[in-house]
């Protein structure tokens, strides 16, 4: 369930990357500066992947090879892992 609040901050956060966007345009306008893309990730983002990057560099020291490969051919196709 999405709340109230969470949806007020997305509003937020794309109102300011807006006005951050107009701003680069009008400065990269008056100058020969091109504007170039960015991604900005939260923080809670950023931990999360580095964890799921953690994990899976942990994972792929414990497990044998041939185990690993078969745990990621069914994660792909969608099917439940079974030991």
């Amino acid at each position: 369930m999405i709340t109230t609040h969470q949806i007020r901050n997305v509003l937020k956060v794309y109102g300011d990357q807006l006005k951050r966007r107009s701003a680069l345009e009008q400065n990269s306008m008056e100058g020969t500066q091109q504007s170039t893309d960015f991604v900005d990730i939260s923080i809670e983002a950023r931990r999360k992947q580095m964890l799921n990057q953690m994990s899976d560099n942990l994972i792929s020291q414990i497990t044998p090879k041939g185990h690993q490969q078969k745990t990621d051919e069914h994660n792909s196709a969608g099917i439940p892992l079974k030991d």
